[in-house]
Protein backbone atom coordinates (compact mmCIF):
# COMPACT_ATOMS: atom_id res chain seq x y z
CA UNK A 1 0.00 0.00 0.00
CA UNK A 2 1.13 3.46 -0.65
CA UNK A 3 1.90 5.86 2.08
CA UNK A 4 -0.67 7.43 3.59
CA UNK A 5 1.51 10.90 4.01
CA UNK A 6 0.88 11.85 0.27
CA UNK A 7 -1.60 14.60 -0.83
CA UNK A 8 -4.54 14.05 -2.34
CA UNK A 9 -3.89 16.67 -5.26
CA UNK A 10 -1.13 14.37 -5.89
CA UNK A 11 -3.05 11.10 -6.06
CA UNK A 12 -5.58 12.94 -8.48
CA UNK A 13 -2.68 13.98 -10.51
CA UNK A 14 -1.80 10.16 -10.43
CA UNK A 15 -4.93 9.13 -11.71
CA UNK A 16 -5.53 11.44 -14.74
CA UNK A 17 -8.29 13.59 -12.89
CA UNK A 18 -6.30 16.86 -12.89
CA UNK A 19 -2.96 18.66 -14.22
CA UNK A 20 -0.07 20.05 -12.03
CA UNK A 21 -1.74 23.43 -13.49
CA UNK A 22 -4.92 23.13 -12.63
CA UNK A 23 -3.89 21.46 -8.82
CA UNK A 24 -1.51 24.74 -8.47
CA UNK A 25 -4.58 26.67 -9.32
CA UNK A 26 -6.00 25.21 -6.42
CA UNK A 27 -3.74 25.25 -3.97
CA UNK A 28 -3.67 29.64 -4.99
CA UNK A 29 -7.10 29.41 -4.30
CA UNK A 30 -7.52 27.43 -1.11
CA UNK A 31 -3.91 29.89 0.18
CA UNK A 32 -6.39 32.84 -0.86
CA UNK A 33 -9.67 31.77 0.25
CA UNK A 34 -8.97 28.98 2.64
CA UNK A 35 -11.35 25.89 2.37
CA UNK A 36 -10.57 22.54 0.86
CA UNK A 37 -8.69 21.99 -2.34
CA UNK A 38 -11.29 19.82 -3.43
CA UNK A 39 -14.06 22.39 -3.11
CA UNK A 40 -12.92 24.55 -5.70
CA UNK A 41 -11.79 21.43 -7.84
CA UNK A 42 -15.09 20.12 -7.61
CA UNK A 43 -17.05 23.68 -8.04
CA UNK A 44 -15.17 23.92 -11.88
CA UNK A 45 -15.79 20.63 -12.61
CA UNK A 46 -12.29 18.99 -12.91
CA UNK A 47 -13.69 16.16 -10.59
CA UNK A 48 -16.40 15.00 -9.39
CA UNK A 49 -17.24 13.71 -5.87
CA UNK A 50 -16.92 10.35 -6.68
CA UNK A 51 -14.08 10.86 -8.13
CA UNK A 52 -12.57 12.33 -5.32
CA UNK A 53 -14.36 9.41 -2.88
CA UNK A 54 -13.42 6.30 -5.24
CA UNK A 55 -9.55 7.59 -5.64
CA UNK A 56 -9.37 7.32 -1.79
CA UNK A 57 -11.36 4.34 -1.47
CA UNK A 58 -8.99 2.38 -4.21
CA UNK A 59 -6.35 3.49 -3.76
CA UNK A 60 -5.51 3.46 0.45
CA UNK A 61 -9.14 1.22 1.52
CA UNK A 62 -10.83 4.17 3.09
CA UNK A 63 -13.74 2.76 3.41
CA UNK A 64 -17.25 5.13 2.08
CA UNK A 65 -20.01 6.50 4.54
CA UNK A 66 -22.85 7.85 2.88
CA UNK A 67 -23.79 10.40 5.84
CA UNK A 68 -27.89 10.81 3.98
CA UNK A 69 -28.64 7.16 5.37
CA UNK A 70 -26.83 8.34 8.79
CA UNK A 71 -28.19 9.53 12.00
CA UNK A 72 -25.91 11.17 14.33
CA UNK A 73 -26.33 11.36 17.98
CA UNK A 74 -25.81 14.62 19.41
CA UNK A 75 -23.74 13.62 21.71
CA UNK A 76 -21.16 12.62 18.95
CA UNK A 77 -21.62 15.38 17.42
CA UNK A 78 -20.66 17.49 20.77
CA UNK A 79 -17.12 15.82 20.25
CA UNK A 80 -16.03 18.81 17.71
CA UNK A 81 -16.72 21.98 17.36
CA UNK A 82 -18.33 23.42 14.57
CA UNK A 83 -15.63 25.26 13.57
CA UNK A 84 -13.32 22.74 13.13
CA UNK A 85 -15.75 20.51 11.36
CA UNK A 86 -16.23 23.44 8.67
CA UNK A 87 -12.36 24.39 8.68
CA UNK A 88 -11.64 20.76 7.42
CA UNK A 89 -15.28 19.44 6.31
CA UNK A 90 -15.41 16.49 8.46
CA UNK A 91 -18.08 15.18 10.70
CA UNK A 92 -17.68 12.83 13.52
CA UNK A 93 -20.06 9.45 13.10
CA UNK A 94 -19.63 7.20 15.76
CA UNK A 95 -17.17 6.18 18.96
CA UNK A 96 -16.30 3.53 20.68
CA UNK A 97 -14.02 3.35 23.45
CA UNK A 98 -11.02 5.82 22.63
CA UNK A 99 -12.05 5.62 18.75
CA UNK A 100 -13.59 8.03 17.10
CA UNK A 101 -15.23 7.47 13.77
CA UNK A 102 -14.96 10.61 11.33
CA UNK A 103 -15.90 11.50 8.13
CA UNK A 104 -14.06 13.36 5.80
CA UNK A 105 -13.57 14.68 2.31
CA UNK A 106 -9.86 14.07 2.73
CA UNK A 107 -9.15 11.43 5.07
CA UNK A 108 -5.04 12.63 4.06
CA UNK A 109 -5.43 15.40 5.97
CA UNK A 110 -2.81 14.94 8.75
CA UNK A 111 -3.24 18.41 10.61
CA UNK A 112 -7.02 17.86 10.42
CA UNK A 113 -6.69 14.49 12.35
CA UNK A 114 -4.05 15.70 14.89
CA UNK A 115 -6.40 18.63 15.39
CA UNK A 116 -9.37 16.17 16.03
CA UNK A 117 -7.54 13.49 17.82
CA UNK A 118 -6.12 16.48 20.50
CA UNK A 119 -9.58 17.94 20.97
CA UNK A 120 -11.26 14.53 21.32
CA UNK A 121 -8.50 12.59 23.01
CA UNK A 122 -9.52 9.72 20.75
CA UNK A 123 -8.07 7.48 17.97
CA UNK A 124 -9.43 9.00 14.61
CA UNK A 125 -10.87 6.32 12.17
CA UNK A 126 -11.52 8.23 9.20
CA UNK A 127 -13.88 7.57 6.86
CA UNK A 128 -14.66 8.99 3.02
CA UNK A 129 -17.37 11.46 2.55
CA UNK A 130 -18.92 13.35 -0.41
CA UNK A 131 -18.05 17.31 0.28
CA UNK A 132 -22.25 17.97 -0.12
CA UNK A 133 -23.05 14.89 2.09
CA UNK A 134 -20.85 16.50 4.62
CA UNK A 135 -21.90 20.08 4.06
CA UNK A 136 -25.48 19.19 4.55
CA UNK A 137 -24.42 16.91 7.84
CA UNK A 138 -22.63 20.04 9.29
CA UNK A 139 -25.48 22.03 8.52
CA UNK A 140 -28.23 20.08 10.07
CA UNK A 141 -26.39 18.66 13.40
CA UNK A 142 -24.90 21.79 14.09
CA UNK A 143 -27.93 24.08 13.42
CA UNK A 144 -26.12 26.34 11.16
CA UNK A 145 -26.72 27.43 7.04
CA UNK A 146 -23.41 27.56 5.47
CA UNK A 147 -24.14 30.39 2.68
CA UNK A 148 -22.28 30.29 -0.46
CA UNK A 149 -19.89 33.50 -1.20
CA UNK A 150 -18.94 33.55 -5.08
CA UNK A 151 -16.01 33.89 -7.11
CA UNK A 152 -16.40 34.23 -10.69
CA UNK A 153 -14.19 32.92 -13.28
CA UNK A 154 -14.67 31.84 -17.03
CA UNK A 155 -19.14 32.30 -16.34
CA UNK A 156 -18.05 29.49 -13.37
CA UNK A 157 -18.77 30.02 -9.78
CA UNK A 158 -16.91 28.28 -7.15
CA UNK A 159 -18.55 28.28 -3.54
CA UNK A 160 -16.14 29.80 -0.73
CA UNK A 161 -18.34 28.89 2.15
CA UNK A 162 -17.70 30.34 5.64
CA UNK A 163 -13.92 30.57 6.97
CA UNK A 164 -13.31 29.43 10.72
CA UNK A 165 -13.08 33.04 11.73
CA UNK A 166 -16.88 33.17 10.74
CA UNK A 167 -17.43 31.84 14.21
CA UNK A 168 -15.45 34.54 16.29
CA UNK A 169 -17.74 37.41 17.50
CA UNK A 170 -20.90 39.22 15.82
CA UNK A 171 -18.55 41.19 13.31
CA UNK A 172 -17.53 37.98 11.77
CA UNK A 173 -20.78 36.45 10.91
CA UNK A 174 -21.87 37.64 7.93
CA UNK A 175 -21.83 34.26 5.99
CA UNK A 176 -23.97 32.43 8.58
CA UNK A 177 -27.48 31.25 8.86
CA UNK A 178 -28.67 30.87 12.28
CA UNK A 179 -32.37 29.02 12.67
CA UNK A 180 -34.89 31.04 14.71
CA UNK A 181 -38.15 32.49 14.80
CA UNK A 182 -38.57 36.04 14.68
CA UNK A 183 -41.64 37.48 14.20
CA UNK A 184 -41.64 40.02 10.74
CA UNK A 185 -44.69 41.86 9.04
CA UNK A 186 -44.21 42.78 5.06
CA UNK A 187 -46.97 43.54 2.38
CA UNK A 188 -48.09 41.34 0.05
CA UNK A 189 -51.47 41.86 -2.41
CA UNK A 190 -52.07 45.46 -0.78
CA UNK A 191 -52.67 43.77 2.77
CA UNK A 192 -49.18 43.34 5.60
CA UNK A 193 -48.79 39.87 6.45
CA UNK A 194 -47.75 38.40 9.52
CA UNK A 195 -44.85 35.48 9.67
CA UNK A 196 -41.97 34.71 11.67
CA UNK A 197 -38.31 33.90 10.23
CA UNK A 198 -37.01 30.37 9.98
CA UNK A 199 -33.39 31.33 9.43
CA UNK A 200 -31.30 35.06 9.57
CA UNK A 201 -28.24 36.25 8.96
CA UNK A 202 -26.21 39.83 8.67
CA UNK A 203 -27.28 40.16 5.58
CA UNK A 204 -30.81 38.09 5.08
CA UNK A 205 -33.51 35.81 6.32
CA UNK A 206 -35.82 33.11 5.23
CA UNK A 207 -39.62 33.17 5.78
CA UNK A 208 -42.75 31.70 5.10
CA UNK A 209 -45.52 33.47 2.94
CA UNK A 210 -48.92 32.55 2.05
CA UNK A 211 -48.26 34.39 -1.03
CA UNK A 212 -45.64 34.45 -3.42
CA UNK A 213 -43.94 37.39 -3.31
CA UNK A 214 -42.16 39.06 -6.54
CA UNK A 215 -38.34 39.64 -6.99
CA UNK A 216 -38.11 43.33 -5.75
CA UNK A 217 -37.84 45.68 -2.87
CA UNK A 218 -40.02 46.20 0.33
CA UNK A 219 -40.10 47.10 3.62
CA UNK A 220 -40.49 44.16 6.51
CA UNK A 221 -41.30 45.30 10.06
CA UNK A 222 -38.93 43.15 12.23
CA UNK A 223 -40.61 42.23 16.01
CA UNK A 224 -38.17 41.57 18.86
CA UNK A 225 -38.47 41.19 22.23
CA UNK A 226 -38.23 44.60 24.38
CA UNK A 227 -34.87 43.36 25.68
CA UNK A 228 -33.14 43.57 22.39
CA UNK A 229 -35.14 46.09 20.89
CA UNK A 230 -37.27 48.46 22.43
CA UNK A 231 -39.32 49.54 19.32
CA UNK A 232 -40.01 47.45 15.97
CA UNK A 233 -37.49 47.09 13.15
CA UNK A 234 -37.95 48.52 9.84
CA UNK A 235 -35.58 47.23 7.14
CA UNK A 236 -35.80 47.42 3.19
CA UNK A 237 -35.77 43.95 1.77
CA UNK A 238 -34.94 42.55 -1.49
CA UNK A 239 -36.78 39.02 -2.48
CA UNK A 240 -34.32 37.13 -4.20
CA UNK A 241 -35.77 33.43 -4.16
CA UNK A 242 -39.00 32.22 -3.92
CA UNK A 243 -39.49 28.55 -2.99
CA UNK A 244 -43.00 26.33 -3.56
CA UNK A 245 -44.02 24.43 -0.69
CA UNK A 246 -46.07 21.42 -0.30
CA UNK A 247 -48.67 23.59 1.87
CA UNK A 248 -48.98 26.47 -0.85
CA UNK A 249 -47.00 28.64 0.67
CA UNK A 250 -43.77 30.23 -0.07
CA UNK A 251 -40.48 29.80 1.50
CA UNK A 252 -39.35 33.78 0.92
CA UNK A 253 -35.39 34.40 1.14
CA UNK A 254 -34.69 38.19 0.92
CA UNK A 255 -31.54 40.45 0.93
CA UNK A 256 -30.96 43.61 3.63
CA UNK A 257 -31.27 46.57 0.61
CA UNK A 258 -31.06 49.14 4.19
CA UNK A 259 -30.98 48.55 7.88
CA UNK A 260 -28.83 49.86 10.26
CA UNK A 261 -25.82 47.62 11.53
CA UNK A 262 -27.03 48.37 14.98
CA UNK A 263 -30.54 46.50 14.36
CA UNK A 264 -28.36 43.82 12.32
CA UNK A 265 -26.46 43.14 15.67
CA UNK A 266 -29.74 42.93 17.72
CA UNK A 267 -31.20 40.26 15.69
CA UNK A 268 -28.19 38.61 15.97
CA UNK A 269 -27.57 38.79 19.40
CA UNK A 270 -30.96 37.28 19.42
CA UNK A 271 -30.70 34.45 17.33
CA UNK A 272 -27.61 33.65 19.18
CA UNK A 273 -29.19 33.63 22.50
CA UNK A 274 -32.33 31.56 21.29
CA UNK A 275 -29.47 29.25 19.84
CA UNK A 276 -27.54 28.79 23.25
CA UNK A 277 -30.88 27.89 25.15
CA UNK A 278 -32.05 25.33 22.91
Amino acid sequence: MLSKRRKIGEILIENGFITKRILDEALEYQKKYGGNITQYLVAYSYVTEEDVAKCLTQQFGYPYLPLRAYDIPSHIIELIPANVAERYWLIPADRIENIITVVMVDPLDEKAIEEVEKITSCKVQPFVGILSDIIKAIERYYSIYIENRELMREGAIAPLFISAGAYKGLEHRRSIRLSTRIAVHFPAQDLYKSSETKNVSMHGFLFESPNILPVGSFVVEINLPSEFSPYPIAAVMQVVRAIPLENKKFDIAVKTINMSRDDADRIIRYALRRKEKQ
